[in-house]
């Protein structure tokens, strides 16, 4: 007798133990819904169109946090402390303007580049081709004065054609003197390119 009353008050603390732990169970599934929604609704879905908004913002890796419970009191503004860097943390660099690759140009001993050089006897020459050009027109148009001054036979009119005459002789002597200065400055920087160690075809 005293045997089964031993069994039996087995059976009732194993069952009182398995009713315990479906309770734990119970709670403990329960507690883990209850965390998973309060997760599902902290978090925000960013769209497409919402992302100008946060350009530019910090980036965190950070689990999502459990919600304080206590609110700022009003008339005051939350603040939050910044969070010093970690070694796992994301770290904004700053993006450094590319630089320019170095000019690998030929030179001279001034550092005067083949394009400076070819551009400068360019202009150099075209001026003194230029002025050439001004010289012999200047030419045609006093023949061509003189001869009309010799065909007209009314004295006033030969009188305006030989001012004109005069004007195109003090033109022509500007232009001579012009040109002159100018083929001038062009032998000068031959010889300063070939000084400074320009080769020969930077001059051509």
């Amino acid at each position: 007798m005293r045997s089964i009353c031993v069994v039996f008050a087995g059976l009732l603390a194993l069952a009182l133990a398995s009713t315990g732990y479906s309770q734990s169970l119970g709670d403990l599934a329960k507690k883990e819904k209850e965390r998973r929604q309060a997760v599902k609704t902290d978090s925000k879905t960013i769209t497409n169109d919402q992302t100008a908004k946060y350009k530019g913002a910090a980036v965190s890796t950070a689990s999502p946090s459990t919600p304080a419970t206590a609110e700022p009191q009003a008339g005051k503004t939350a603040t939050v402390e910044p969070k010093p860097a970690g070694e796992g943390d994301l770290k904004a660099e700053a993006v450094l303007p590319q630089t320019k690759p170095a000019n690998d140009e030929p030179a001279d001993l001034q550092g005067r580049t083949e394009s400076f050089w070819k551009q400068t006897m360019a202009d150099a020459r075209q001026r003194v081709t230029q002025l050439e050009n001004e010289g012999n027109v200047l030419v045609l148009k006093r023949a061509d004065l003189q001869n009309s001054f010799y065909k007209e036979s009314d004295g006033f009119k030969q009188q305006a054609i030989q001012r004109e005459i005069q004007k195109t002789l003090f033109e022509q002597d500007q232009n001579k003197e012009n040109l002159a200065k100018a083929k001038a400055a062009l032998t000068d920087l031959e010889q300063e390119a070939r000084k400074s160690g320009a080769l020969p075809g930077w001059i051509k």
